[in-house]
């Protein structure tokens, strides 16, 4: 019986051991640690531990994390980026990645207006580049990159299904099945459809009520094979998303919303001597409908009722990229062409129909970019880099050819445990189709007299990590001086002209971790950030509280985010501390459950909107149960 009672003792310690010897592995092996580009500007990762302990269902959930930047809710219920103090980004300033592939649209420059809020379950980690200037991606230029990378076979295999419900009554349904065949072919299959419920909101005009909703449904799909140096992969994501306040004069909308979708699929292929060509095609359709009883304004018509637009987009893509390296020195050179056609149709109209105007677009664009990149190690500890890259746009009619180049150079400098990072960029923001073509004149007119916007873009920072490694501080710093930059002036022919004022943003970060052991860690931010005008278009100020930890079955997120007051609109909008929570139970290792809450404190971050007399926040207050079961 003794014998036994050792055996039992014996088996179970070291099961105990092999667990945690496999988790130790599992992080030392994270595949962040592959994928991450420590020279693309100032970096923010989310591993897969971090995600399945937030319980992160979308990818919202993820950017509003994102220390500096802020989520913002446009009054036609898409998403939008700002950094600290400053104004919302145009939607070309922002990219997103699955893994090689470029998420990009004709119309709108990136297809972050669809792909923002993607359901997330199939992601294997997120990098997010922030004050980039992306040439490093061999792609489509911008400032902001998100990176997201898939699971694959080769580090799941098997079944998953995650169910979550939240408590006001949405649902968030995904499975995925993943395995690699005995021929070697590996494959992933994944299915989402969710529809995500938000508060309703109100505004009284001329005694009458009327909602601003912002539901939406949709589903994504996404699947891939890879044959030895092969990989082929396709998504879908198709959503309907209410129109929330509008574009009406007085704010009385009536119905109307969002349904659009994307598909692409992409292929790619590795050759010896670290050569990798890429082939993409994408299709997106847009369809947009405003409708309001009191009247919508657009350019020179009449008071109209009924808003309707139509974007459809076609964008074929070829990326050849070879790397060189020898000791000293790592240089990678490519170059992309892509093809991007953009057609759009609208449809404006009043009550009684008597006014009413259609008109219809149709334009393409052949893009043509090259890029090189040289890193050279002066010595073990000193790093220089420099890239440089050329696009030149020929548009098929109405606007201009145009040229584009952009510079950068780099240092990074290791000092013990200190470590010191520096750039500069001279870079621009692309044109999209929609900003050449102002939607909203009657008919529609090309402005080919729009330039790109210019950028120079200067960040240092300095990094220590003690020698236990629990310890890391961080200081960054960016400065963007923005010239010709976009605004819209109705009483122009063509909306969108540039603007003559430059402008200048900064933004100074103060970062800290302590990692306590494998399974708990603390990360705090703290943030500052100013413009070049006199007012603050968002909070000035934020402070970023994570916290990751784990007891025994139990895993444990908290998430405080303060940020302070400012007035827009002539609307205060108070201080706001938003507290996320999240608690998981690993019953085995085959099933979880549980439940994660938002903007608990109902004190999230709040936007005003004009025309309207009180704020809205971003985030609701809502709690979810979320199970998870892999087989």
């Amino acid at each position: 019986m003794r014998f036994l009672f050792l055996i039992g003792l014996c088996t179970a310690l070291f099961s105990q051991e092999l667990h945690s010897l496999l988790d130790a592995y599992k992080k030392e092996s994270d595949l962040s640690k592959v994928t991450k580009r420590d020279t693309s500007g100032f970096l923010e990762i989310y591993t897969r531990e971090d995600l399945e302990r937030m319980q992160a269902h979308n990818l919202l959930d993820v950017l509003k994390t994102v220390p500096g930047l802020y989520l913002k809710r446009g009054a036609n219920n898409l998403t939008l980026f700002t950094t600290a103090s400053a104004q919302s980004t145009p939607v070309t300033f922002s990219r997103i990645y699955i893994n090689d592939h470029d998420m990009t649209s004709s119309s709108f420059g990136s297809g972050f207006l669809i792909w923002g809020e993607m359901p997330i379950e199939y992601i294997d980690h997120i990098e997010i580049y922030k004050a980039t200037s992306s040439m490093e991606f061999g792609n489509e230029n911008a400032s902001i990159i998100v990176k997201l990378y898939t699971k694959d076979a080769a580090r799941d295999n098997g079944s998953k299904v995650r169910m979550i419900g939240d408590s006001r009554g949405g649902y968030d349904a995904n499975i995925y099945t993943t395995d690699i065949t005995k021929n070697g072919i590996s494959y992933f299959a994944y299915a989402n459809s969710d529809d995500i419920r938000r508060k309703t909101y109100h505004n009284t005009y001329n005694n009458k009520t009327y909602d601003f909703k912002s539901d939406k449904k949709g589903y994504n799909l996404y699947g891939s094979l890879g044959y030895k140096d092969y990989k082929l992969e396709f998504g879908k994501y198709s959503k309907k998303n209410d129109s929330f306040i509008g574009i009406g004069t007085y704010k009385t909308p009536e119905g109307g919303g969002l349904d659009a979708q994307q598909f692409y699929i992409h292929l790619s292929k590795k050759f010896p001597e670290r050569l990798k060509l890429q082939i993409s095609y994408d299709n997106l359709e847009y369809s947009r409908q405003y409708n309001d009883e009191n009247g919508i304004r657009i350019a020179n018509a009449p008071l109209i009722n009924s808003y309707n637009i139509k974007f459809n987009d076609d964008i074929f893509s070829v990326i050849l990229e070879k790397k060189f390296q020898n000791d000293a020195n790592t240089l990678f050179i490519g170059s992309f062409y892509k093809y991007k056609a953009f057609t759009a149709q609208g449809d404006y109209y009043d009550t009684t129909l008597t006014y009413r105007h259609r008109n219809q677009l149709s334009n393409s664009l052949n893009l043509v970019s090259i890029y090189a990149e040289d890193t050279y190690a002066i010595n073990d500890t000193t790093h220089i880099l420099a890239s440089v890259k050329g696009d030149f746009f020929r548009y098929q009619k109405d606007v201009k050819s145009q040229n584009e180049y952009l510079a950068k150079i780099g240092f990074v400098k290791a000092a013990g445990r200190t470590r010191f990072k520096f750039s500069y960029s001279k870079t621009y923001i692309p044109l999209a189709f929609y900003q050449l073509y102002n939607p909203e004149n009657i008919p529609y007119r090309a402005n080919p007299q729009l330039n790109a916007p210019k950028m120079d873009l200067f960040t240092t920072g300095v990094y220590y990590q003690d020698q236990t490694k629990k310890h890391k501080f961080s200081l960054e710093f960016v400065h963007a001086t923005l010239k010709d930059t976009l605004v819209y002036d109705p009483s122009t022919a063509n909306g969108w002209v540039n603007s003559k004022e430059d402008i200048y943003k900064e933004l100074l970060e103060i970062g800290y971790r302590y990692k306590f052991d494998l399974d708990n860690k603390i990360v705090c931010n703290i943030d500052f950030g100013r413009n070049s005008k006199d007012i603050n278009f968002s909070p000035a100020f934020e402070t970023t509280i994570r916290a990751y930890n784990r007891y025994r079955k139990f895993d444990f997120y908290n998430e405080l985010i303060y940020r302070t007051s400012y007035t827009l609109y002539d609307i205060y909008t108070k201080a706001s501390l938003d507290f996320t929570s999240a608690v998981k139970y690993n019953y085995s290792n085959d099933f979880s459950i549980g439940i994660r809450g938002e903007n608990i404190l109902n004190r999230g971050f709040t936007l005003p909107y004009k025309g309207i007399s009180y704020t809205i926040p971003v985030t609701d207050q809502k709690f979810f149960l979320n199970v998870e079961y892999t087989f």
